[in-house]
């Protein structure tokens, strides 16, 4: 009777809820699943959570989505610096936090998303994370100002390395070296595509290579500042623009206020471009936010190096700005020959994974 008891247990379903596997062992035959509970707001919490335990598929589409977005906003942000020569970079932040702080504000209210309310504690918790996330917006459009696209592309792959090198210090979390090799190659391929870039800009290059550090730190702290607060990833997008916009209409105010004065404002083809990459700013967070907790750090980051190719393709010829050369070119190749490598190793890892766990579940 015991025996049988205890085997129609072992058949129960479990039910996941708020929380996500934390380790898997095997005790006596039997695999043991601890779970541990997150704290925070249910709601959009259990979605996430279904998502950590959805397989390969569904992390999968979370890293398209952010690449997809990736992608478009990087033509958007070039095309207002660029085309309608707009030469406010944090004026543009600001627009993209505002409408953040609205969206999140509106679709709280009216019941679609949801996530708790301002607390200090919080607060001081996410302080590291917010300064992070303003610093990295900040350093990013301030670079595209004085960069191509596809060196701008070629110099963030660097991300990836910093994020590897990170993970391992932070979180403990050694990488594969046919992944190492493979980010290796994206750096050596972007050293050697600056090497060859005959419109250098050293200003553009600083600001870059920055905001690579600070975007690694951002996307490294995602994930270590989730387990501690609990939040879901609405929350954490709230206070990372509450913490930065009074930061960035300081700068505004003291350093960018002729914008108001700006015949810009007065063309519609320039506010298109200025309310899309506002909308799209706000989506790239959430999946960037979302990549990072279904997957890990380094995918996210990854897959910002894989848009990089459609990237760098479409900007050598869109925006007229790059001068060819033999080293810029053959920097290129290297560094999307070596993105192509590492997605298929993260391929192959995420199907032997699924595989793994559809046996464990057997057993």
């Amino acid at each position: 009777r015991m025996e049988r008891q205890q085997q129609e247990k072992r058949e129960e379903p479990i039910q996941v809820g708020l929380s996500s596997i934390k380790e898997q062992k095997k005790d006596e035959g039997h695999i043991i699943i601890n779970v541990h509970q997150n704290q925070g707001d249910s709601s959009t919490n259990k979605a996430e959570d279904k998502s950590l335990v959805g397989g390969a598929y569904y992390g999968f589409y979370v890293a398209f989505m952010y690449g997809i977005i990736s992608i478009s906003i990087t033509f958007f942000n070039k095309a207002v610096f660029s085309v309608y020569d707009f030469k406010y970079p944090n004026t543009l932040t600001l627009g993209q936090m505002f409408f953040a702080v609205v969206a999140l504000f509106v679709g709280k209210t009216s019941g679609y998303i949801s996530y708790p309310d301002f607390e200090v504690s919080t607060a001081k918790k996410l302080l590291p994370l917010g300064i992070s996330f303003f610093l990295m917006v900040l350093t990013g459009l301030a670079a595209m100002m004085f960069m191509n696209v596809p060196m701008y592309s070629a110099v963030r792959r660097i991300t990836t390395l910093i994020v590897m090198v990170g993970e391992y210090l932070i979180l403990g979390k050694s990488t594969p070296s046919d992944e190492s090799a493979s980010v290796y190659g994206m750096v050596v391929g972007a050293v050697v595509a600056a090497a060859g870039d005959l419109s250098f800009d050293m200003i553009g290059y600083i600001l870059c290579f920055l905001n690579c550090i600070i975007t690694a730190v951002y996307l490294i702290y995602i994930t270590k500042k989730k387990t501690e607060t609990g939040l879901n990833t609405f929350g954490l997008m709230f206070y990372n623009n509450l913490f930065s916009i009074p930061v960035v209409l300081a700068i505004v105010l003291f350093t960018e206020f002729d914008m108001i004065y700006s015949s810009m404002w007065f063309d519609y083809g320039f506010l298109i471009c200025f309310a899309t990459s506002s909308v799209q700013a706000f989506l790239l967070n959430y999946f960037i936010f979302l990549c990072s907790i279904v997957n890990s750090p380094l995918t996210t980051s990854v897959t910002g190096q894989i848009k990089n190719i459609v990237t760098t393709g479409v900007g050598l010829f869109i925006f007229g700005d790059v001068q060819f050369s033999n080293m810029l070119f053959a920097g290129l190749i290297i560094a999307t020959v070596a993105s192509i490598w590492y997605t298929q190793i993260k391929y192959v890892q995420s199907v032997n994974r699924e595989r793994e766990k559809r046996e464990g579940l057997k057993v």
